[in-house]
């Protein structure tokens, strides 16, 4: 990944503001008192009308292009450009005077803009990790290509990020030197449900997959964390970004979720990054790095919190973590395969026409069933994703509830 020579950050675009990374970006922008370029939103629109009046944002766009009307007769009277579609959002892109890209949208939907903000030479502050996991090596080709930067936004990434930098675990020329690095410890929190056994993993509803313990995100993140597969996903984007092989990335969960990520080192010796479950804090550091910004609220009260816990995943119980290893080693597309399967699961078990239990089922009986690629580029990646919802799709119409 790339670091290099940092700039004075005053204007930024945040692609899918309306979720929950995308607002709480904003929030930083606000206090940071950042200039907004422009602004992308899904289905939101309420929503978006009022950031884009709040920001006083004069582009905005809408990633369904039917909807662009419905929202220029919510922002009637104000002086906003107003598109949609992927072709439109890629052009806001490409002509932007943002210094920074602040990339929130989810899931596959987000790779053609993550792929058109690499090529502008500007910083890529990325928390759509389907992107690094399915083309990590178009993107980062671009951004080197195009002297631009690369700075990870999701907690874990972003404390492995900082740990490193803390040693000399980066050479002259700014590359990470992974022969150095020993272990990557990857935390997680374990989820609503750990501890449970398979018995009573079948009896969970959407309800209680939804309550994070921790966290606050979207429905589809925090039931991936309730299954664990977001966990998965995080092994495959720390090889990606830090090029650590496979075996070197060990999750941990940790309950508490103070600290975010570990590096161990060859001597033994291990860099942690701690502080509170606060995505803020790493868009911000995504925003003004190599510098440090102050931040208004209270740090890790250490007498208080009294015991930080670890403990091993139950892969047995949680089997998608290693579905996720399984993926990598497969190659070339079966990582987004894995993706677009678990988007296909998840929708259905929020749907209520799975159980929670099948989402895992579904997932790994579509690896073994999906055929991976020859080659990696886009247009495979695309088939990938058509190939194994179709697969996927086929398993749970077949479910009886």
């Amino acid at each position: 990944m790339e670091n290099t020579t940092t700039q004075n950050i005053k204007k930024i675009a945040i692609l899918g503001s309306t979720g929950s990374v995308g607002h709480q970006a904003l929030g930083v922008a606000e206090g940071g008192r950042y200039q907004i370029d422009f602004l992308t939103g899904g289905q939101n629109l309420k929503l978006l009308a009022e950031q884009v009046r709040k920001f006083d944002v004069h582009k905005v766009a809408v990633a369904d292009a039917s909807s662009v009307s419905d929202l220029r007769l919510l922002l009637a009277g104000e002086s906003v450009s107003v598109v949609g579609g992927e072709e439109a959002i890629c052009e806001l892109i490409s002509c932007s005077e943002a210094d920074t890209f602040v990339h929130s949208i989810s899931g596959l939907a987000g790779i053609p803009y993550a792929i058109e903000a690499s090529k502008t030479g500007k910083r890529l502050a990325i928390a759509n990790k389907e992107s690094i996991i399915s083309l990590g090596e178009l993107i980062f080709e671009n951004v080197r290509n195009n002297k631009g930067e690369l700075i990870p936004v999701d907690s874990e990434h972003s404390a492995i990020f900082q740990c490193l930098l803390t040693s000399d675990a980066v050479n002259a020329s700014g590359d990470f030197k992974p022969e150095i690095v020993k272990r990557i410890l990857l935390t997680a929190s374990g989820g609503p449900f750990f501890g449970m056994t398979k018995e009573q993993i079948e009896k969970v509803t959407p309800e209680m997959a939804l309550a994070h313990p921790t966290w606050s995100m979207g429905q589809k993140i925090t039931i991936d964390c309730a299954t664990l597969m977001n966990k998965g996903f995080e092994i495959i984007e720390a090889v990606r970004l830090f090029g650590v092989e496979i075996d070197k990335i060990e999750v941990l969960v940790h309950r508490q979720s103070i600290i975010h990520s570990m590096v161990e080192y060859i001597d033994n010796m291990v860099i942690a990054q701690l502080g509170h479950p606060d995505m803020s804090s790493c868009i911000r550091y995504a925003l003004t790095y190599p510098e440090r910004s102050f931040a208004a609220s209270s740090g890790v009260d250490f007498a208080a919190l009294g015991k930080l816990t670890f403990d091993r995943p139950d892969r047995e119980v949680f089997p998608l973590l290693d579905a996720a290893i399984r993926a990598y080693r497969m190659g070339t597309t079966a990582p987004t395969a894995l993706i677009a399967s678990d988007e296909e699961a998840v929708s259905a078990f929020i749907d209520g026409k799975i159980r929670f239990c099948d989402i895992s089922d579904i997932v790994c009986e579509t690896l073994e069933t999906f055929s991976p690629h020859i080659t990696c580029d886009y247009n495979s990646v695309k088939d990938a994703e058509l190939t194994s919802r179709h697969i996927s799709g086929n398993l749970i119409s077949k479910i009886k509830r």
